[in-house]
């Protein structure tokens, strides 16, 4: 469901990050500092950079995702049981002085 969330997040900055750079440029093109076809080639590029840099990122998280559950890191709920635990044992040594 995180991961889910993620990529939906992601694709949409990729989505409003290429509608920017096409106004951006759309905007250039108008002003007369660059050509129709030096904009279209512009974007393209812009968009192998955005896939790149999406497939590094994807690859890193992964990374870093996989090394979480190799290593056995424990979960939230792990953590709420034993701050529970944590909580009764305290009180039982409180209740015994």
């Amino acid at each position: 469901m995180i991961l889910d969330d993620i990529f939906s997040a992601s694709l949409g900055l990729l989505i409003h990050s290429k509608e920017k750079a096409e106004q951006f440029i759309d905007f250039l093109v108008e002003k007369g500092d660059m050509q129709r076809d030096e904009a279209g080639k512009l974007v393209s590029r812009l968009m192998e950079k955005g896939k790149e840099e999406k497939g590094r990122y994807q690859d890193q998280f992964h990374k870093k995702f996989e090394t979480v559950i190799r290593d056995n890191l424990i979960t939230k709920e792990d953590f709420n049981r034993l701050e529970a635990k944590l909580d009764n044992i305290i009180a039982l040594l409180q209740n015994r002085q």
